[in-house]
């Protein structure tokens, strides 16, 4: 009977433990993506990707950028620590002609070109 106790307590450990770092990596992934910059576009294709790609591959600050045809939109994660300017990006993308439609930032959200 002990040894029931002792395997029940060992797996009741194991999945608290899971529990937990579950929890923190979840927090994590949160926080990244509330440094993220959101952005939906009127028209996304190929040539779109390659330009937007292009158009901001060596901007400093910028980690990543993920484009999506299907939901014609760009999201710029910055690299740790950053925090890029809503102003500074719409205007790159004002630049390449994929104005965007709307935008999402820790700033708050945009419908059109931010003052800051």
């Amino acid at each position: 009977m002990s040894n029931l106790f002792r395997s029940s307590g060992l797996v009741i450990a194991l999945m608290m433990l899971a529990i937990t770092c579950f929890d923190s990596s979840s927090a994590q992934a949160a926080e990244v993506e509330k440094s993220n910059i959101v952005m939906s576009v009127g028209e996304m294709c190929g040539g779109c990707v390659k330009k937007i790609n292009k158009r901001f591959e060596g901007v400093k600050g910028i980690a990543k950028v993920q484009c999506s045809i299907e939901k014609r939109s760009v999201t710029l994660v910055p690299q740790q620590d950053v925090r890029l300017s809503p102003k500074g990006v719409w205007e790159i993308m004002e630049s390449i002609g994929k104005t965007p439609m709307k935008m999402v930032t820790p700033y708050g959200t945009f419908t059109s070109k931010p003052k800051k």
